[in-house]
């Protein structure tokens, strides 16, 4: 007789079954843990969000220059950051008129107000197409845009975004605190795998992030048309949001390869118009930092051993190096009264630089740099440059204050080769 009843068998098998179920659940898991941490980790090959689109260097059309006409101007506007009220104020104080007038911004238009304010801002601008570059601010918002327009392609990711916008309408995510929420809401839901889809240091929620989201397409190409330097070959002026290097910084000034350490080679050694321009684009296209996105829209200062750095702390402010190195040209002299070069000067002629980003310095006037951020997203001003005819050498005008009122706040600089501008600016609640 069998040791192994019926009964037995039965129980056997049983046991056989559940264990074999109980592995397979076992394995199951371990590999959809597998599976689930390789899709976390896994590295993602983002698109590039830059939009640069060879939008670096654009010139100002002739036609905006106030050479030829008294009463036209160039109104160029410092960091707006949103403060649409204090903007409208400006153009108020200043007589702004659209249709004689050409306003140039030098970037960072949004993000310090309320996103409202943000949109306004740039609704103004693009749907009146003013001329300006970009800051480091719009950069982020531009970052942010062509991400959440990649994330929509995908499948699933309009719905991930859209449980994000209602479930966390007030949450800040350039607040350390409150992104930690955000953070762990994430990998606890059934989103959880998207959180490998935002680049590493990007947070999602914060300031940038919502402009971004409350663009329309028309404000994001607005903002994504705009180049990182305008230049005016003519006016032999520059506009960029941070600044730029007249020479390499790890270089004597007076090196053969500096742009303005030689006249370039030209055909017609006597255009000296046609020089200039060739001699400005040098320096905008041959100095490796101001080829740098990066640089031309965050630079503050250059250290000891000529290292951009976004720090007013360290180093030397460029406009001070700039301007050190434009005081050395001696064009003028060297072409039109014949006389012999110093050792300490270079043969080229200077030109301005208009620029904002600098808050913590305030308005900042150099003889060959204007620095417009007067910190009007902290409670101080907003202010702006205006040119006319009396701004540049060709012309004969007088500046007027018929054209440009007489604002409690302004004062008159010199500009250009023998030029001069007013600098207003007002009050920002």
């Amino acid at each position: 007789m069998s040791i192994w009843s019926r009964d037995s068998l039965r129980t056997c098998f049983s046991f056989v079954v559940l264990a074999f179920f109980l592995t397979f659940v076992f394995i199951s898991g371990v590999l959809q843990e597998i599976k689930k941490n390789r899709a976390f980790n896994r590295k993602i090959d983002f698109p590039d969000f830059s939009h640069y689109n060879g939008n670096f260097i654009k010139n100002i059309p002739e036609s905006v220059l106030p050479i030829d006409d008294q009463r036209k101007r160039i109104i160029a506007i410092g960091d707006i950051h949103g403060m649409n009220n204090s903007l409208t104020d400006l153009l108020d104080e200043i007589h702004y008129d659209s249709e004689r007038d050409s306003l140039i911004h030098v970037g960072d238009l949004e993000t310090r107000a309320t996103i409202h304010d943000s949109i306004d801002v740039l609704s103004f601008m693009s749907s009146n197409r003013i001329l300006g570059v970009r800051g480091n601010n719009d950069q982020k918002v531009i970052e942010w845009r062509a991400w959440m327009n990649w994330i929509l392609s995908l499948p699933g990711g309009q719905e991930w975004l859209s449980v994000m916008d209602k479930r966390w309408p007030n949450l800040d995510g350039d607040k350390r605190l409150q992104r930690t929420e955000l953070e762990k809401w994430v990998e606890t839901s059934q989103y959880a795998s998207w959180k490998n889809m935002v680049p590493t240091g990007w947070h999602p929620l914060g300031k940038h992030y919502r402009v971004a989201r409350a663009m329309s397409p028309g404000l994001f190409e607005y903002l994504s048309s705009l180049p990182l330097v305008l230049r005016s070959p003519t006016g032999h002026m520059v506009f960029v949001h941070a600044g730029l290097l007249s020479s390499h910084p790890k270089l004597q000034v007076s090196d053969p390869r500096q742009p303005l350490s030689h006249w370039p080679t030209m055909d017609d050694q006597h255009g000296i118009s046609n020089l200039r321009d060739k001699q400005e684009l040098a320096v905008l296209t041959e100095i490796p930092e101001n080829k740098d996105p990066w640089t031309v829209t965050n630079i503050k200062s250059v250290t000891d051993e000529g290292i951009v750095s976004p720090s007013p702390k360290r180093g030397t402010p460029w406009s001070q190096l700039w301007n050190n190195t434009m005081s050395k040209c001696s064009g003028n002299s060297g072409t039109n009264g014949g006389e012999a070069y110093q050792p300490t000067s270079l043969p080229c002629y200077p030109f301005t630089v208009v620029y904002g980003h600098a808050a913590g310095r305030g308005l900042d006037i150099k003889r060959w740099s204007i620095g417009l951020d007067t910190g009007c997203s902290y409670g101080r001003q907003l202010s702006a440059v205006v040119l006319d005819g009396s701004s540049f050498s060709s012309a004969t005008y007088q500046f007027r204050d018929d054209i440009h009122g007489r604002a409690p706040q302004s004062q008159v600089i010199n500009f250009g080769d023998n030029g001069q501008a007013r600098i207003f600016s007002v009050t920002c609640a």
